[in-house]
This record gives C-alpha cells, structure tokens and sequence, in this order.
C-alpha cells in the first residue's frame, strides 16, 4: 500500500483534486468553479485543491488571488468559506483520497511532482495553463472539458501534450462559422418550455461538452441527447449569446 493511503468510504461524493505551486490563482478558481458547476448539474463529484510548493508563494497577499475572486463573483459564483481560507501545501493523503487528479501545468508541475510525489505521478493528469492574466478563462474552458468527460464515464487524457495547445481564439471557426439553431419548445412538458439547441455536426461528446458549458452558463439543468441540447427554461437569448461568443453562426426557430 502506498504511503498516506486511506481507507474507501470516508467521502459520499467522488472527488478530484486541482494542483498549482501555490494553491493561491488557478486551483483555487478551478475548485470553486468546478462545486459549482456540479452543484448545478446535479453531478455527485467534488472538488479540493491544495498546492505543491506553497513556499514560492511567500509574496501572495491574502488568501486568494483577488483576480479569481472577482471572477467568479461575476460569473454569479458565491463560495465564501473557499475563498477566505488559506492555501494548502498538498500531502500524500490528498492523492490517496483523490478519485481524480489534475495539475493545472505540466511543465511546471511535473518536476514538482517528481521530486515531492513521485508515486503519484500516473495517477495525474496534466492541463496546459500558464500563471498568467488570461489563465480563467482557459481553465473554465478545460474544466467544462472535465464535466463533460466525467458524465461520459471518466475518461481521462491518458496522453496529455508536452506543448501548449493553440490559444483559444485560433481554434474558433474564423472562416465558416459553425451553424446552430436554437428555439423553444413547450408540447407535453405541462407549460414547462425547454429551450432547443439542434443542427450541431457535433459527436456525442462534443454535445456533452457544449451542454455543460451551456448549462453552466444559464445557471440551470438540461440534457443532451439525441443531437439536440435542451436547456430548462425560456433562456433563447442568453443561449444565442453564449453560442455567438463561441464563433456558432445562430438561427432562431419557431417565435
């Protein structure tokens, strides 16, 4: 048995477990997204976070990062218990307890994790995010990713990149935008109308995906099923919008 190994059963929710250096920006803004996500999705997982070398934080002011907080609270995301507490150097219990392990950059991360917590290191996967001002919104990105992956049945990046991926600007449809048709429907659902979203020439997974990140950003349930994407609610125009930032070329169906 590995050491700092602990006996199954002590948590009703599978957990995962977001690393940085300092578990001060990017863990942090990936734990508290993350409970909230699967708070609103219904989905049985929970997230930690802790960091693997808090001692080269030692100019960090505060408990969090105040960038991250400002951004969640903008995304409408309240967790004050998470937000005020200090970080947490990571111990080999947190591995053990762990169902799931991502640390936020290989390339610094890695060699951390070879040194600290070398029986570990297959256990994690590795993200490409830099510390820098632009980290949020590619761990939103990658964490919506994580959601989608985990309601698929848990299939990890068994092979992740060495090289950062493409930022995301470039991976977005520039010369012929993807299409979507969004509408709403109300027909044996006893008044309770979903909005629509169908016409993708999306995989399964790829629906999951843009379902969770759908969901997330309305603040409400949904599904994704059969090639279409229903999100609970009359939510036409926050559903255009999102789908817009995202490079979709929307039609709108029906009134």
């Amino acid at each position: 048995m590995r050491e700092g190994t602990i006996q199954m059963g002590q948590c009703k929710h599978q957990t995962v477990l977001f690393l940085c250096t300092g578990n001060y920006y990017r863990s942090r803004f990936a734990e508290i997204l993350f409970n909230s996500v699967a708070g609103k999705m219904g989905v049985p997982w929970k997230a930690s976070s802790k960091g693997l070398a808090l001692e080269r934080g030692v100019n960090n002011v505060g408990p969090m990062a105040v960038s991250a907080v400002k951004a969640l609270e903008a995304m409408g995301v309240s967790a004050a218990d998470a937000m005020t507490r200090f970080p947490i150097q990571a111990t080999a219990d947190d591995f053990a307890l762990a169902d799931w392990v991502v640390a936020l950059k290989q390339a610094e991360h890695l060699p951390l994790l070879q040194e600290r917590f070398p029986d570990w290191v297959e256990k994690v996967e590795f993200w490409q995010v830099d510390d820098a001002p632009d980290a949020l919104a590619l761990i939103e990105r990658e964490l919506m990713s994580l959601v989608a992956r985990i309601l698929d049945g848990g299939e990890r990046q068994e092979s992740p990149p060495t090289e950062a991926p493409e930022p995301l600007a470039a991976r977005e449809p520039t010369r012929k935008p993807i299409s979507a048709n969004v509408g709403r429907e109300t027909a044996g659902r006893r008044g309770k109308g979903v909005t629509t979203v169908f016409g993708l020439p999306l995989d399964e997974s790829g629906l999951r995906e843009l379902a969770a990140t759908l969901k997330q950003r309305c603040g409400t349930g949904g599904t994704a099923k059969d090639g279409r994407i229903e999100i609970q609610g009359d939510q036409r125009e926050r559903v255009v919008a999102e789908l817009e930032k995202l490079g979709y070329k929307v039609k709108r169906v029906g009134g």
